[in-house]
């Protein structure tokens, strides 16, 4: 097989446009779906956004608690001078607010301020960022504007209106439905406003989810709107094959109650509660394509960001309607708000943002995060290649640091690609399903890589139709997986591939409905007996002890683990199976998936490192500048330094590394490395890893 090499130029993962939870049987017609919005160029030089707050006075007066200068508080917020100083610091972008959820006429006064605001941060050449409320509907000055307001928000089964809470004391902040088409034109005039009053290059969409489960939308909107997909998404055959019947004009959405929470619902099998989580996320992706192709119909290089958090280990797709592979097609740049703080905890327990920022690597977008120590803009710098959000004003000393560090060397963050030939599969048909085994698996999985610093990219069901990146794909207990998908998988494997199975992967298709014949059959010999859908999970009796099972299949190599042993308690059913950090440490048979990834890639990795399990490695590669650059980060808040770091660089048949250096912000200046070359590996020391080191390989 001609693979090709890990170090090729990469192809984007978003650049595909097949929906990932599409995957259908053969005939089913696929719905509609909206043109991909055309990406700004000038967001690709890199992100170093701050501001002073994005919170007009109208809402800090109406929130309450407010400290008795909150006017002066809120006009420093936008003055010349904040944003003069937050550029001397070396921001270019300024967060301002312009829209909070009250109405534009409620609003318009702090609209027009937000458009002198900006004027003033363009005068300085600094590109703006404006807040814009996307989920909040604030009714008690809303519909004073638009009485028709009332039948654009969401309500619950009973008709009662759905809030956005924060505290138990912001029940006037209602939701709005986003399948009403009278909202999202609303939405419209918002952007219209931004554009040409503002004339904004940035436009951040605030809580973009949807409420959880059982305080989903049943709006006449929501319903008709769901039953219109289960027409447009099948044929008549293909509903009663769904379902069992084909007339689907009295299908609801889902009904709970005490006895019946969905927050402990394990496994999802319900075909109608299957596509009602199909139908909350194709909606919310929908709704903000369309408003992104308005913002670029008038200004094809405005910046559109949302904010529906990153992996996190939650099950956003079931609880918050958020896919994450439909909604980033749309963005070049996203938030996430999690609290995970990086670092290495007395436990064992290795804390980082990496998943999320690896999902922005996947489909192209940065990710801006709140950035609370020097070990968390270190991570940021190394995994997002870009600063993001640098924070409010005053800005601190580590981040100033890190900032000139940055501008100074932009020329190895700017148009890098990840260097990984190791994909983990995210399935969205087996986390959604069956989260607390999936989900944990994904999570075990990734952090056995991050640990061992073997490069990996994390891909989506729509990346399997083109594996040629990569040498190894690992699928963590990806129990659904269509026939389509199956065969993309069969055919990489019998070209030449690795693959690492896992538990029950195979074992169902994308409806979660057993196979008779084992999915991987042929390729997976053994695996756990599964039962069907109805009661519960597979039988994990005759598990073995994490054993790894190995064989040659065609031209390519299969490896098979029964499981991953997780170190510690069940996740909880009362927070949906939620995987938080508490199950984030390396997995008790981690060795033994390493070692089955390094053989199914015929121990061709990128780059091999010597050092404890708290120093973390990311290398990417700038085509342009023809640069290889390994970031190294020590996460060990204690040892404060990591000495003698041994390097195993692969480099490309026929390309010669000319030189090597050592640059940090730890330190002034460059230093050399001293390197040789064995067979096609680069050789070389890295005498010491404070908190952040970047080795950049001239080759």
């Amino acid at each position: 097989m001609n693979r090709r090499s890990f170090l090729a130029s990469t192809v984007s993962a978003g650049a595909l446009s097949v929906n990932s939870s599409d995957a259908q049987p053969t005939g089913t017609r696929p719905p509609e779906r909206l043109s991909v919005p055309p990406r700004a160029k000038w967001i690709e030089d890199g992100v170093i956004d701050a501001g002073g707050s994005h919170e007009p006075y109208l809402f800090v007066v109406r929130r309450g608690g407010q400290r008795l200068d909150a006017r002066e508080r809120c006009d420093l917020n936008q003055s010349e001078a904040l944003i003069r100083r937050l550029k001397s610091q070396g921001v270019e972008i300024f967060h301002t607010h312009l829209y909070k959820g009250f109405g534009m006429a409620a609003e318009m006064s702090e609209m027009r301020d937000a458009a002198r605001t900006a004027a003033i941060a363009h005068s300085l050449g600094i590109r703006v960022d404006t807040y814009i409320q996307w989920n909040t509907l604030m009714y008690e000055t809303f519909f004073a504007e638009e009485p028709r307001a009332k039948d654009w928000i969401q309500r619950d089964a009973l008709g009662r209106p759905i809030l956005l809470t924060y505290g138990y004391q912001q029940s006037f902040r209602y939701r709005p439905c986003f399948a009403n088409p009278e909202y999202l034109a609303y939405i419209q005039k918002i952007l219209r406003f931004a554009l040409r009053e503002v004339k904004t290059d940035f436009i951040h969409f605030d809580n973009f989810d949807l409420n959880a489960e059982p305080d989903s939308c049943h709006c006449n909107a929501c319903v008709s709107g769901f039953r219109a997909r289960l027409l447009s998404k099948y044929s008549a055959a293909q509903r009663k094959k769904r379902f069992g019947f084909d007339v689907v004009d009295y299908v609801n959405p889902p009904l709970w109650n005490a006895d019946n929470p969905p927050s402990r619902l394990k496994l999802i099998f319900d075909p109608v509660l299957q596509e009602w989580i199909d139908f909350r996320c194709q909606m919310m992706a929908d709704a903000l394509t369309k408003m992104a192709l308005y913002a670029k119909s008038m200004n094809p290089e405005v910046v559109v960001e949302v904010n529906p958090h990153g992996i996190t280990g939650g099950n956003r797709t079931w609880e918050s309607g958020v896919d994450h592979s439909r909604i980033l097609k749309s963005t070049q740049v996203f938030w996430t708000e999690e609290q995970n703080v990086p670092g290495m905890l007395p436990d064992g327990r290795l804390l980082s943002k990496i998943r999320s920022y690896k999902l922005g690597r996947a489909y192209r977008n940065t990710v801006l995060t709140y950035l609370p120590s020097e070990l968390a803009i270190a991570e940021c710098l190394a995994f997002n290649q870009t600063i993001g959000f640098a924070g409010n004003d005053p800005l601190g000393c580590d981040m100033r640091r890190y900032i000139d560090f940055y501008r100074l060397h932009r020329e190895c963050y700017a148009g890098t690609r990840d260097v990984a030939n190791v994909a983990v599969l995210r399935s969205f048909a087996s986390i959604t399903y069956n989260h607390a085994r999936a989900q944990l698996a994904a999570i075990l999985t990734e952090q056995a890589l991050i640990q061992t610093r073997i490069p990996f990219d994390l891909v989506f069901d729509e990346h399997l139709a083109d594996l040629s990146k990569y040498n190894v794909l690992i699928l963590p207990e990806s129990e659904c997986l269509s026939d389509a998908e199956l065969k993309s998988i069969r055919q990489f494997v019998s070209a030449g591939g690795g693959l690492v199975a896992i538990g029950q992967a195979g074992l169902f298709d994308q409806w979660r409905r057993l196979r008779i014949t084992p999915g991987l059959r042929g390729l997976v010999d053994r695996q756990p007996p599964a039962k069907a859908n109805e009661h519960s999970d597979v039988d994990d009796a005759g598990r073995s002890e994490g054993a790894a099972s190995r064989k040659e299949f065609a031209e390519g190599r299969v490896a098979y683990l029964p499981e991953l042993q997780n170190d510690g308690v069940p996740p909880p059913a009362s927070s949906f199976f939620n995987i938080g950090p508490q199950f984030w440490k390396f997995p008790k048979n981690g060795n033994v998936l390493v070692e089955a990834v390094r053989w199914a890639a015929r121990n061709e990795l990128p780059v091999q490192i010597s050092g404890p399990p708290s120093l973390i490695a990311n290398l990417v590669r700038q085509p342009e500048h023809n640069l290889l650059c390994l970031h190294l980060v020590n996460y060990d808040l204690k040892a404060w330094t990591t000495e003698n770091v041994d390097v195993r660089l692969r480099i490309p048949r026929g390309v010669t590394a000319s030189q090597v250096k050592l640059i940090s912000p730890d330190a002034e200046g460059s230093q050399t490395l001293t390197a040789r070359m064995e067979g096609m590996e680069l050789l070389f020391r890295v005498p010491e890893v404070r908190q952040y080191s970047v080795v950049v390989v001239n080759c």
